[in-house]
């Protein structure tokens, strides 16, 4: 042998023993370790009788892959296997190997890499992936998983889907614009707007089943982020709050609305004749407080009972309503006395033809389940700023105004007057 081959192998056979990685020389046809460098030694354990690779091997038929990979291909990038160490513990290792030929045989130079820590890492958070799928299957919560910069949907679970009414493969075709309602596209924008930004928010959609039907969901959303912090992706959980709605909403009208007519109760009256009392101050005109009473209401309760008394309220109240314009108030104050106000009127005259309609209006027979019945209201009317500035004076003049009209034969209005005045406002 030359010289300089002798030199060049006696430097590459002391590389191989420095490696900073265990190396091996395996016979590439039996598996037979034929020598191994000090690092190889010292990490897997081996003894002065070196086993073959695959005693290696806690799988023995993943040597026998391995080494026909080699074979076949020349070489081998990446191979994952758990090796068993002497002292009996087991770890991954990530293998790479080289085909070469001596004069008498084919040689394997094999090369280990500890990737124990980053597999049971991994492991780690596949189970762990693993019990939160398994958890999110199980919940009664929606989830919905989606990319944080196309908006695609990415995974959903069953929950979801039987909230929506659409089978899982449907539903992961559909963009979130296909199951949100009109009335939600705008919050929709405006939560996408602040991602990435502020990410973790909790608000309310309107969702769109499959059957059409819609519903109110309550949408708490958070972020996942990669190992630099960027946001990937969106986590959000859908509750349905669909009931819960409705019972806000109707605890909400029961507070503001009379139950028996649908028309405004007296808190919801006060706060519509302050917002047209402030009104008038900035622009001016007039406003009229209409006072309505029904004329011998017991009668209809003594002869049809209360079930037809209230048969009539509804009617009077829907004829009431007819009399006005859509900016006035028609509000219940209890039992049979109504009240109206009307905003932005010229002068006394309007609210006058306004009680002269009413009058009309409620002259008309109505029907009952007993039979038909008559019906005739006594009318007092007060205005602003004629008679007096704030809502409670208006209140007590157009009720003063009304007791007036009773007096003085029933179905009639009066519009108030001083108690001095010497002309009656009556007709």
């Amino acid at each position: 042998m030359k010289p300089e081959f002798s030199t060049a192998n006696h430097l590459i056979a002391e590389m191989a023993q420095l490696a900073p990685l265990p190396v091996l020389a395996v016979d590439a046809e039996n598996g037979s370790i034929l020598a191994t460098n000090i690092l190889a030694r010292d990490t897997l354990g081996l003894s002065a009788e070196t086993p073959a690779l695959r005693d290696l091997f806690d799988n023995p038929s993943l040597a026998r892959q391995f080494l026909l990979i080699a074979r076949n291909n020349g070489f081998v990038r990446q191979f994952e296997a758990r090796l068993r160490l002497a002292a009996g513990q087991r770890v991954w290792v990530l293998l790479a190997a080289r085909l070469t030929e001596t004069t008498n045989r084919s040689l394997l130079i094999v090369t280990i890499t500890d990737i124990h820590e980053r597999r049971l890492i991994e492991e780690a958070l596949r189970e762990s992936e693993t019990r939160h799928r398994r958890v999110l299957e199980a919940a009664n919560e929606g989830y919905a998983l989606f990319d944080a910069e196309s908006g695609e949907l990415l995974d959903v679970n069953p929950a979801l889907c039987e909230l929506l009414c659409y089978p899982r493969d449907e539903l992961l075709k559909l963009k979130p614009e296909d199951v949100i309602t009109d009335a939600s596209l705008e919050t929709l924008q405006e939560a996408r707007k602040l991602w990435n930004t502020s990410p973790y928010r909790r608000f309310e959609l309107g969702l769109r089943r499959a059957t059409g039907e819609h519903i109110t969901c309550e949408i708490s959303l958070s972020a996942v982020t990669d190992s630099d912090g960027r946001i990937t992706s969106l986590f959000a959980l859908v509750n349905d709050i669909t009931a819960r709605k409705l019972n806000e909403e109707r605890v909400l009208y029961l507070a503001f609305y009379d139950t028996l007519t649908a028309l405004p109760n007296r808190f919801l009256f006060a706060e519509h004749i302050d917002h047209a009392l402030k009104q008038r101050q900035r622009i001016g005109g007039r406003l009229a407080l209409m006072f309505i009473d029904l004329d011998d209401f017991k009668r209809v309760n003594d002869n049809f009972g209360h079930d037809g008394g209230d048969v009539l309220l509804s009617t009077v109240a829907k004829r009431l309503v007819g009399c006005v314009r859509a900016s006035d108030t028609v509000s219940r104050q209890g039992g049979d006395e109504f009240i109206v106000l009307l905003a932005n009127i010229h002068d006394a005259s309007d609210a006058e033809q306004v009680a002269e309609k009413i009058l009309t209006a409620l002259s008309e027979p109505i029907l009952l389940p007993g039979g038909e019945v008559n019906i005739n209201a006594s009318i007092g009317i007060a205005l602003c700023p004629d008679h007096a500035m704030d809502a409670p004076t208006l209140r007590r003049l157009a009720d003063i105004a009304m007791y007036q009209a009773k007096f003085g034969g029933k179905r009639r209005y009066v519009c108030y007057s001083e108690p001095d005045d010497e002309q009656d406002a009556q007709t």
